[in-house]
């Protein structure tokens, strides 16, 4: 009976990290699309950014909707409850990798981006380019997370490595956007800040979800 349980188990929770692939699939869309966004930015086009804006909030509203999908499915408690834990603080750390991703272009959407400094734009540039890649480690780290959890302990050290790297840019980012208050008028300083800010916490949201890879993939090895 015990056997028979532990393949049931097993089986639903193949199933359930198959869905959080479906659900960082989505993610993965929101960043793509945040890349087209602030390329738009960068280059002052408007049509363009409130385009691209309207495709990530789509698409982190697809997200939404796989996350309460899982989330519902893990409610009715067929896994073992520690998995199930495991699962949901996967879920909901990956679901945050959008929501900052969104309000940082959000936020840019609020300024005119030629009164912008460049190299602003193209730090945030930078940094979305890091969190996509992040994004797809982790949807890997995740489809190969039941068959070979030390493949995917390896993938999430990647990601971390990624967030690392983003900090040093966010760290530049920053400096340029000091400068840039001395200057500019208070709103777009604010704003300027608030785009890194959230792009930097995007990042450390794919952080938090590769820790919880590794939990999973110690807890399987």
């Amino acid at each position: 009976m015990s056997t028979t349980w532990h393949w049931v188990s097993s089986r639903i929770g193949r199933e359930a990290l198959q869905t959080v692939v479906t659900h960082l699939s989505f993610i993965s869309e929101v960043s793509k699309s945040s890349l087209e966004f602030f390329k738009c930015f960068k280059e002052s086009d408007l049509e363009c950014v409130q385009k691209r804006f309207t495709d990530i909030f789509n698409y982190e509203r697809e997200a939404d909707n796989v996350k309460r999908r899982i989330l519902e499915e893990l409610s009715k408690g067929f896994i073992h409850p520690i998995d199930r834990d495991e699962i949901v603080r996967l879920v909901l750390a990956a679901d945050d990798i959008a929501a900052y991703i969104k309000a940082a272009t959000r936020r840019a959407t609020l300024v005119d981006p030629k009164l912008v400094d460049y190299e602003i734009k193209f730090f945030s540039l930078v940094m979305c380019e890091k969190v996509y890649q992040a994004i797809e480690l982790l949807k890997e780290a995740v489809r190969v997370l039941h068959s070979e959890p030390n493949k995917a302990l390896s993938i999430a050290n990647d990601v971390e490595r990624i967030e690392e790297e983003v900090d040093e840019i966010r760290l530049k980012a920053l400096n340029k956007v000091l400068k840039f208050c001395d200057q500019s008028e208070v709103s777009t300083c604010i704003v300027a800040k608030e785009i890194v800010d959230s792009l930097e916490n995007s990042a450390d949201r794919c952080e938090d979800s590769a820790d919880v890879i590794r939990v999973i993939a110690v807890l399987r090895i």
